[in-house]
């Protein structure tokens, strides 16, 4: 059987308790340290920054089941949600 292709995708990942989901979502993505290749962190996207909510998007190279493990155990932690998309099977 041969290994899937990798390829590049989309991973948004919307927070509500940065100070609760934070620490887990940098422990999911530390076991994925050769898939991130770069990330951008909009914080308090609500009106009040008492919230404390934000967005995480992720460009990842990944295969479809490394993106599906890591989706899912980021889907898995509370207070987040997740959505990815895999845009193409070559690698950058």
């Amino acid at each position: 059987m041969t290994q899937p292709q990798p390829g590049v995708g989309l991973v948004g990942v919307r927070f509500e308790d940065a100070r609760e989901a934070l620490g887990s979502i940098e422990d999911v993505l530390a076991a994925f340290p050769d898939v991130v290749l770069a990330r951008m962190n909009i914080p308090h996207l609500d009106a009040s920054p008492e919230v404390a909510s934000g967005l995480l998007t992720l460009v990842v190279r990944a295969s479809t089941d490394q993106m599906g493990a890591l989706a899912g155990r980021l889907g898995m932690l509370k207070n987040v949600r997740v959505k990815s998309v895999f845009l193409e099977e070559a690698p950058l």
